[in-house]
């Protein structure tokens, strides 16, 4: 009886504190043409009804409880100038290296995608690299706040152990708490960031998604990809997000794609994942928009979040857009999880 009172009284203060997350304002400043003075927009999304719809409608599909990935070597300390090499760790989280700078995306090492420990999504296979064997960690890049993106179990833990300079979206260090680091930047759409001893730009571009950590409240702060300017080329890390026109702003202002990270899985149904999430065919076409000299994919086979396709449904449509564009499976790769690769 006394358990089942103290998960009462848990449940009621997980949704008080959602409930007064949802309503406080997490970004204040001037209306742009991406925000209405309270919420960030892209265009049209997802209402809560074609959420209810979607939920009601899903169908989804068996997944392993637990898949054992064979170890991979650790990764190097880092890289020289005019190098670059990509480690797949998990899910959106990947090592880039490149001009002696060490980069994490979307890191999360944790066993649940939620807001505590043991709520939340779970995970189907470990991280490809534990977190002990990480190099040291220069610059961290957070496209947005959902729960497998922003994890801060796994960011205070960086914080602690690496002191990384943090880039975000606006409003999202109110998520993180600005007590945490004093090296949390936050960005707008177009806006960059330089590192101070290195040549290295890091900039902030749109992306097709939303943000919020909450079911009400949505789209508070800001989510986006990065595109990295280094010595020998560029890198752009999409983050999550949609295929759309923006895409071709980002060609526009910058070229000489060494690399683009892409999202590729967690597509169905289509009618719903469309505004959200590329699926392998959008992936490919954005490499060709791009001109991109490599690709890799990301964004797959992780956390059972809404699987309505097999765990494997990314690798098998993958190949057919490959076919489908001409092109050959060397020019879009699929990492292995811990996996690491120097791009040419």
């Amino acid at each position: 009886m006394k358990n089942k009172v103290l998960i009462g009284v848990i449940v009621v203060f997980i949704g008080v504190v959602g409930i007064s997350m949802s309503i406080r304002p997490l970004y204040r400043g001037p209306i742009s043409d991406h925000f209405d003075g309270s919420r960030f927009y892209y265009k049209e999304t997802n209402t809560i009804l074609d959420m209810v719809k979607w939920l009601r409608e899903m169908e989804t599909v068996p997944w392993p409880d637990w898949i054992e990935d064979p170890p991979q070597p650790k990764p190097e300390e880092s890289v020289g100038k005019g190098e670059l090499k990509i480690t797949f760790i998990n899910h959106a989280t990947v090592l880039i290296q490149m001009d002696s700078i060490n980069i994490l995306t979307d890191p999360i090492w944790s066993e649940r995608a939620g807001p505590i420990s043991w709520l939340g999504t779970k995970r189907v296979r470990a991280p490809g690299i534990a977190f002990e064997e990480l190099p040291k960690i220069d610059v961290v890049l957070i496209s947005h706040d959902h729960y497998d993106h922003l994890d801060l179990r796994t960011l205070n833990k960086l914080i602690e152990e690496h002191d990384p300079q943090i880039l975000v979206g606006l409003g999202v260090k109110s998520v993180i708490g600005s007590r945490r680091s004093s090296n949390i930047t936050e960005l707008d759409w177009w806006q960059d960031y330089s590192l101070p001893a290195n040549e290295m730009k890091f900039t902030f571009v749109p992306a097709r998604h939303s943000s919020g950590r909450f079911i009400l409240g949505g789209n508070r702060t800001l989510w986006g990809g990065f595109v990295i300017e280094g010595s020998e080329g560029n890198v752009y890390f999409a983050g999550d997000t949609a295929y759309d026109e923006f895409l071709h702003l980002i060609k526009e202002r910058f070229e000489d794609f060494r690399l683009t990270i892409l999202p590729i899985g967690s597509y169905e149904k289509r009618w719903y994942m469309m505004n959200q999430h590329m699926n392998p065919d959008d992936a490919v076409k954005a490499h060709l928009l791009l001109e991109s000299n490599q690709s890799a994919g990301m964004h797959f086979a992780t956390f059972i979040e809404h699987p309505e396709q097999t765990i494997d449904a990314h690798e098998k449509d993958l190949a057919e857009a490959l076919k489908k564009y001409n092109l050959t499976e060397e020019k879009f790769w699929i990492l292995s999880f811990g996996e690491g690769r120097y791009v040419p």
